[in-house]
Parts: structure tokens; sequence; C-alpha cells
């Protein structure tokens, strides 16, 4: 049995935490909470209105810990408030959650102002016999957009001015566990874990960073390449997934949906190539390949999903689970960086008679 002073109620085997607030943050005692149930196998339920916000830290954490976001609208019916999907009563997130997917209800609304961003979700390695600097990668894929990390923590408000220095020591005090970390900056947001697989630190970090609009800058591509070419002077890259999408301007995670994703490129490390099926048509249709870092793949999408699904179909997944000890779509799911894509094929914008 979990205790805890924000259990709010308790619905079959979901722990239901109700929140009024405009912006729901992830305070220490949720984290706490989240962290709990977790180990004692329990379903937590956030339950907000339709107008309640979630900062991108309360968002990762949701999914980290395979937590439901429940939306109750003014007539009383629920939906997810991830994916706008109605609900009938609490125990549907349990039982078909926690994100539940299907056609969303009539009251899950599109976003009327949103903002373009860039998200990538990277994994990387760190080289056994060079110091650890975790957030390398995050400072370099800061500097194409022109901005940078100004504060970070462990749970919200984040409040501690950032030093790449003192996010690496938090990690190397918290291995062998995995250590989680949050950083936000002017356009920009970013979640950081490391842990120790086999003795070496695996690192993953999911960003998403404010752009300009379409056609404003040409130039934005060309030096998200350089980055990682940056990047992998330091430490090796396993996976990424860069997309495009649409959000609001201060990252905040509001219940409407902002449309699907579009999968741009993947970056490949060295190592990771081997475990690539290359048998048959090499590059894959509909992509652009260009190489870096002595062996690694950068594959540029010429159709977003199913370019991208059919090269994920070519990696052998096992091997890479031993690599960094998860799939190469993890970091991507729980930063809700996939919120608004089926694996289907379908589509999924909001529902029928949504603004």
């Amino acid at each position: 049995m979990v205790r805890h002073p924000l259990i709010d109620d308790v619905v079959g085997p979901a722990i239901v935490v109700d929140s009024a607030s405009p912006v729901v943050w992830l305070t220490e005692a949720l984290a706490s909470l989240l962290r709990r149930a977790s180990e004692s196998g329990r379903f937590v339920v956030l339950r907000t209105g339709p107008g309640s916000a979630l900062t991108p830290a309360l968002r990762h954490a949701l999914g980290a810990y395979g937590a439901a976001w429940a939306v109750t609208d003014p007539d009383g019916t629920l939906r997810d408030g991830r994916t706008g999907v109605a609900a009938s009563r609490i125990e549907d997130f349990v039982h078909r959650g926690p994100e539940l997917v299907g056609t969303p209800s009539p009251e899950h609304p599109v976003a009327r102002d949103s903002v373009r961003q860039i998200s990538i979700d990277l994994t990387l390695r760190h080289h056994a016999e060079r110091a650890i600097d975790i957030g390398s990668a995050i400072e370099a894929l800061c500097e194409t957009v022109g901005t940078c990390p100004t504060r970070w923590g462990t749970a919200e408000p984040l409040t501690v001015p950032w030093d790449r220095w003192v996010v690496t020591q938090y990690a190397k005090h918290e291995a062998p566990a995995v250590s989680t970390s949050y950083a936000v900056g002017e356009g920009f947001s970013a979640t950081m874990t490391a842990h120790l697989l086999d003795g070496v630190v695996v690192e993953t970090m999911s960003a998403v960073l404010t752009i300009p609009e379409d056609g404003a800058d040409q130039t934005l591509a060309p030096r998200l390449l350089d980055a990682v070419h940056r990047v992998a002077e330091d430490v090796e890259p396993v996976f990424g997934v860069v997309m495009q999408r649409r959000g609001d301007a201060d990252h905040l995670v509001r219940a409407v949906s902002h449309g699907e994703p579009a999968p741009l490129a993947v970056v490949v490390g060295p190592e990771a190539t081997e475990f690539l099926d290359r048998d048959g048509v090499w590059p894959p249709p509909r992509t652009t390949t260009s190489t870096f870092g002595g062996g690694g793949l950068v594959v540029r999408f010429d159709d977003g999903w199913e370019a991208l699904e059919a090269f994920l179909d070519r990696i052998d997944e096992d091997r890479f689970l031993q690599l960094v000890g998860g799939a190469p779509l993890d970091p991507a799911h729980d930063e809700g960086t996939l919120d608004g894509h089926v694996g289907d094929g379908s589509h999924v914008f909001g529902g029928h008679r949504a603004p």
C-alpha cells in the first residue's frame, strides 16, 4: 500500500491525484509519489480540468513512470490529456493506458496558437578514457538556435543556475542508479538522464527548441548536423531522432492537439551502425545519408513516418538493448515527442468537432 499526502482518491488499482492548478509542476512531493507508486506496482492518474497545463518535466515523469493524465471536461466526461481519446472511467487508463489510443474526443481541441519547434532525442555513450561531462550535448544543440540552458534541477521549480559541472556531479552521485534532471532556457526545455551499463555511462537527452517559422532560416539543418559532429568529438552518439513539431511558445503541455510531429532524421552512431540490416536497397528509399565520426550515419527522411518506421525495421533491437539498456524510441516516448502519432498510420489532430 502506498500512503502519501497527495493522494486524493483510490479507484480500483488507480491512485488519483487531483489538481486545479493552471500549471502543474513536478514538485518534490509529486516526484516522490510517482516513484513510490512505480516501485510498488501501483498506477497513478493525474486528474485535472481542461485548462490545466503540465510542465515538460512533469510530462516526462508521467511517461517514465507509466502514469496517466486524465482531463475532466465541464460536462463530466473524461479524456486522455495527451492523446484526447475519451475514457468512460478512471479504470480505463489502467486497463487501456496509460496513454489511450484511438480517435480523439470531440472535446479535445486543436491548438489555436503554436510555434514551430524541433525535438531532438539522443542516446549517448561516454568514452571510458575521457572525463564524464553531462550536458555538453545539450549546450551544442542549443547553440544552433542561439539559446542556452539557464536553469536546471531534479524537481520543480527549476531555480538552480545552469552549471554543467554540477549536473555531472549529481549524475555521479546517483550512479549506478539512473539520474534524471531537467533544464530550461529561452525557447528551450530538456530532460537528461544518465546511468551506468557494464561500466559505461549512457546518457539520454531529450530537448525541444523553438525555431523560426518555415523558410525563415535555411541554415538550421546544416547547423544541427555540425552540432552532431561536435558532440561526437567528446561522446559517442548511439541513436537519435530529430522531429519537427508544433507546440506552445512557453513549452507547457496543454490538453490540446498540435497535430502530428514529422520525423526529419535519425542519428546512428558508429557502434550502432553494426546493428543495421543493409540487405537489399541501401540507403533506404526516400532517405539521404551522410557520415560522421568514423562510421556514424545521419539519415534524413523525405516522407516522415513511413521512412522512419521502415528504417527502424532494419535495427536489431535486441543488440541495441544490450548496448544502451533501452529501445531506440524510448526517450522520445517518455518525453512526449511521439504525441499525436499512432502506429497504424492514422493521423491524430483532434476531435472532429474540435474548433
